[in-house]
């Protein structure tokens, strides 16, 4: 017979993963956007510059490591999908033997992806998108 705490291994590992790929997002596609172009009041397609694709405004080894941000930049709300049906199949079919700080932080996980998702759907993260896709 298993470990009572080695059944939830699985919802677990789907917090870390959904609060991995926000994080992501976060740190390596909104805040280099909002600090190397919205803060000075321009998009990445100017009059007085053209369009700037990531690797020309991030040059070298901050380019590589954004790399795993464009990627969740452009497959994220897909996997988002997957990562909310699967938090909420896992809430439904064990929630009475959770604990209730599991609970919690799923229900925390989800909301966080289920944000992430209705902004990658709003003109502010199509607008990245485009960025990203440059």
């Amino acid at each position: 017979m298993s470990q009572p705490g080695s059944r939830f291994v699985a919802a677990r590992f789907l917090v870390v993963a959904q609060l991995s790929m926000v994080a992501l997002y976060l740190v390596g596609a909104v805040v280099p956007y909002l600090l190397k172009f919205t803060f000075h009041g321009t998009d990445h397609c100017s009059q007085a510059t053209g369009c700037q694709a990531p690797s020309d405004v991030f040059g070298g080894p901050l380019l590589v490591l954004l790399i795993p941000a464009m990627v969740i930049t452009i497959v994220g709300p897909m996997t988002a999908v997957l990562f909310l049906l699967m938090s909420f199949t896992s809430l439904a079919r064990q929630r009475r033997e959770m604990s209730d700080a599991l609970r919690r932080s799923l229900f925390a996980a989800a909301g966080l992806t289920l944000a992430f998702l209705v902004f990658t759907l709003l003109p502010p993260g199509r607008l990245l998108l485009n960025w990203v896709l440059d």
